[in-house]
């Protein structure tokens, strides 16, 4: 959960630090929570492609789990992610 109910969250999902798969953003949406999933990577423009919507974080986590190789060809044909994550 987010550290301050009501507000929103992000969490890195990988396997290890060196490869990460997706992102899942928590935000908070009429009728409850949102958990939105994201690759790691860049579009064109320079944003996080969106790849679903989930309604909860563990069904985000387990959906960017169950489709890892299919990850791992979109991010072959997109930008690589300039941002490191934090320590």
């Amino acid at each position: 959960m987010p550290p301050i109910p009501g507000t929103f969250g992000v969490w890195q999902v990988r396997w290890d630090r060196a490869a990460p798969l997706g992102y899942v953003f928590s935000s908070p949406e009429p009728g409850g929570i949102v958990n939105h999933c994201y690759a790691h990577a860049r579009d064109d423009a320079g944003g996080r492609p969106r790849l679903r919507r989930e309604n909860s974080l563990n069904s985000a986590v387990e959906r960017i789990i169950q489709h890892e190789r299919e990850l791992s060809a979109l991010k072959g044909r997109l930008h690589p992610e300039p941002d490191e994550w934090p320590s």
